[in-house]
């Protein structure tokens, strides 16, 4: 049943989309001319950078009381995003993100998860405001006994930016997952949506993202907020402050099923014109 209301909700969506485009190639004023391009194409995807949040930080549980070198960890994140074609206002990306939960302060100083995340997604600027997004990626966190976990999915998203400052997004996606004892489980706990807000300021330098990603029956919410402030506006690649806070399921592929709450600090990596800040 649940299958069943995804797969129409997605293809309304997908008519959504279609008529978003067919609306752009009959409104002339709604088709983004060459001076936008121009003023965008700085903020646009280079042929190779970051595509999400790339961060290094370390802290500790916040819904235990008992804290010690067994619970307290980091937490990493590299995404990358290579421009493989662009056609007028659209960029294709081939994508990669790896993400990894590190009890680095335990005996042995045990990695809990590596999880492997590549994909391509298709980026439209439908204009100035609106960008839209569709394509699909894999992730699995590469063991191969009873701990292995695998995921496939399909999505669609769509961010629009009122403003200079704020950003408003939203993805829904529909998966086939693998190698997962309890599969219902995880459709449960993961759901198959979920939406975010960014806001910027003092230049971009300080920017603030409040993300929700709600069960499948609304039962709970996966919840995340992510502070950073960048120590520097020279260059490419711009250093900051980062902090993050996450309570929910689906910390890691392994541990899906577990509830868990987090606050960490340490540090990012942003593109000085920080879009990748705004995707999720």
């Amino acid at each position: 049943m649940i299958v069943f209301y995804m797969k129409r909700f997605l293809s309304f969506l997908f008519v959504v989309f279609l008529a978003a485009g067919y609306a752009c190639a009959q409104d002339p004023a709604a088709i983004p001319d060459d001076s936008f391009y121009e003023q965008t194409q700085r903020q646009r995807f280079p042929v190779f950078g970051m595509f999400k949040e790339t961060y290094f930080v370390t802290g500790i549980p916040a819904n235990t009381s008992s804290i010690d070198k067994h619970n307290a960890d980091v937490r990493f994140q590299v995404s990358l995003a290579l421009r493989i074609a662009r056609i007028d206002n659209v960029d294709i990306l081939g994508t990669y993100t790896e993400t990894g939960v590190w009890h680095v302060y335990d005996t042995s100083s045990p990695l809990v998860e590596n999880a492997f995340n590549p994909g391509f997604c298709v980026y439209w600027y439908v204009n100035p405001k609106l960008d839209m997004m569709f394509g699909g990626d894999h992730m699995s966190n590469g063991y191969i006994n009873e701990r292995s976990r695998s995921v496939n999915k399909a999505f669609v998203g769509a961010i629009y930016s009122p403003d200079e400052h704020l950003s408003l997004g939203g993805k829904v996606w529909y998966g086939y997952y693998e190698h997962i004892p309890g599969l219902t489980h995880y459709f449960i706990r993961r759901g198959y949506m979920q939406a975010w807000a960014t806001y910027k300021a003092f230049g971009n330098r300080l920017n603030f993202t409040a993300l929700v990603n709600p069960s499948n029956k609304f039962k709970n919410y996966n919840l995340e907020f992510n502070l950073s402030y960048r120590l520097s506006d020279k260059g490419t690649f711009l250093p900051a402050v980062f902090a993050q806070f996450r309570s929910g399921y689906c910390e890691t592929l392994v541990n899906f099923n577990k509830y868990e709450s987090h606050f960490r600090v340490g540090f990012s990596l942003e593109l000085k014109h920080g879009y990748n800040s705004s995707i999720h």
